[in-house]
């Protein structure tokens, strides 16, 4: 798949360009019905078709040929298509990142000037890095999961330094004073034991924060203590970025791993965006540094102010023209990009379905109460961006 900063240099390249994007939903588990991607599509080509009816005779020519290189990537599938999602950007030239994508999206084809990048917005949050450590008390198996694929990173053990007791029936050595009021043999051991797992405890911490970068998701399980005790660490370094996982044994195999990792994230990821969606749907004190509805989220794009942009599943299906235009705008202006889902969704689709958090603040005469927007149409399924 691509990542955030190839899709931008894709979509950089063909900006000019007439561009049939597809994706694929493959999502479907029932085998009968594992080849409804391909009604859905070919629906979706047909309203292209009916669309370009009054277009020029070149135009449909390139749509046309476009849709020949298509079929010669789908022939490939025998029935599903293999991954959660797919998605392939076709020009008249040649075909442009056709691949499976780690992530569902939903089946549509999209002829515009220039790439259709809203649906792969879901797709790059699998992108994000999601280290998974896995503790007990005398090591730590640390994993890097990314893009759909579990690597196990290292294994960090707490190594302790420690030496044969003194007993006190034992002949003297020379240094030693027989009445000396000494730590016991066990003591020592235990005081050298917890010496080893602090520095395992920090070695893992810092290795952590080093695999997973400025924005990535870091989870800890296995023994209780030790990994509450690695969790409150790292909270301190990473906040809002790490997760304790009590179900994650420390036996845990690959595939337990991975679960834990796409589970995880995307339980952090729910978190995050609902610290932001509160932040942009209640914010009575900074009225101006957020924009609620499409409305003022448009005005704000128009102005270059927007820090972060938010939008639904359902906002993009109902008015795709309108969110890819967004979606475009924001990047240009280097934005953070983000479609949000599940309860956050819900939250969000109560003002419209997108919003934005600011830069700087909006002039007190741009900052309105917009009504939640039902117009819109689906021109870029059937038309140009």
């Amino acid at each position: 798949m691509l990542t955030f900063t190839e899709l931008v240099s894709l979509s950089h390249l063909l900006h000019d360009q007439r561009v049939l994007s597809v994706y694929l939903d493959g999502t479907s588990e029932n085998p009968a019905s594992r080849r409804a991607w391909r009604v859905q599509l070919e629906n979706s080509l047909k309203d292209l078709r009916r669309w370009l009816e009054g277009s020029s005779h070149d135009e449909r020519a390139a749509f046309e040929h476009c849709v020949e290189l298509l079929d010669g990537e789908l022939a490939r599938f025998q029935g599903a298509v293999g991954s959660p999602g797919w998605a392939a950007f076709i020009t008249a030239n040649d075909v442009r990142g056709a691949e499976g994508l780690p992530a569902p999206t939903p089946t549509l084809a999209v002829w515009s000037t220039g790439i259709c990048m809203t649906p792969y917005m879901r797709v790059l949050k699998q992108t994000r890095t999601v280290v998974v450590l896995v503790a007990d008390a005398r090591k730590v198996r640390v994993y890097r999961y990314a893009a759909g694929v579990l690597q196990p990173a290292q294994t960090l053990h707490a190594h302790a330094v420690t030496e044969a007791p003194s007993h006190m029936g034992d002949a003297p050595r020379l240094g030693f004073h027989a009445g000396t009021r000494g730590t016991t043999g066990r003591d020592a051991a235990q005081h050298a034991l917890q010496a080893g797992r602090d520095r395992m405890i920090a070695e893992v911490t810092r290795r952590s924060v080093e695999l997973a970068g400025d924005d990535g998701w870091i989870l800890a399980g296995g023994v209780p203590e030790v990994s509450a005790q690695i969790a409150g660490a790292l909270e301190r370094i990473a906040p809002h970025r790490v997760l304790l996982l009590d179900s994650l044994d420390i036996h845990a195999t690959d595939a337990q791993v991975t679960t834990a990792a796409q589970q995880g994230a995307s339980q952090l990821r729910d978190q995050m965006d609902l610290r932001h969606v509160l932040e942009i749907i209640g914010d009575a004190e900074n009225e101006g540094t957020v924009a609620r509805r499409p409305a003022e989220t448009r005005r704000a794009l128009e102005h270059g102010r927007v820090r972060a942009l938010y939008f639904t599943s359902r906002y993009a299906e109902d008015h795709l023209a309108e969110a890819e235009e967004a979606v475009r705008a924001a990047i240009s202006q280097g934005a953070l990009v983000e479609e949000v889902s599940r309860a956050v969704a819900r939250r969000l689709d109560e003002f419209g379905g997108m919003g934005a958090r600011l830069r700087y603040a909006l002039p007190q005469s741009e900052v309105v109460e917009s009504p939640v927007t039902t117009d819109g149409n689906q021109e870029m399924e059937a038309g140009d961006s």
